[in-house]
């Protein structure tokens, strides 16, 4: 797989909260750039709708952009909607990447 940018934007909650985290998988050490691109392929999620949200009032929401050198996709999706390996890709972004 080649290198990805990943963009994470995490908002919404009972208090608002927001928490935005940029990482580039080439800059990373080997064992997380792996990991972190292994959880792209298994969330399958350059193939995944734009829009995964539940309506539910109060859930936090993620607004994902994953680029690599031939494809750009960005999706919202919220706690309700999230499959497990959207969650550990945000765990893992929002602890390794600085904010931007």
């Amino acid at each position: 797989m080649d290198a990805l940018r990943i963009r994470i934007v995490e908002s919404g909650g009972f208090a608002g909260l927001r928490k935005e985290r940029a990482v580039e998988t080439e800059r990373l050490p080997a064992r997380r750039r792996v990991t972190i691109e292994r959880l792209v392929e298994r969330a399958t999620f350059f193939e995944l709708p734009e829009r995964l949200v539940s309506g539910l009032p109060d859930v936090i929401q993620y607004r994902v952009r994953v680029e690599d050198v031939d494809r750009v996709h960005e999706i919202l999706f919220d706690d309700e909607q999230a499959t497990e390996p959207l969650r550990e890709l945000v765990v893992l972004v929002l602890a390794e990447g600085a904010e931007d």
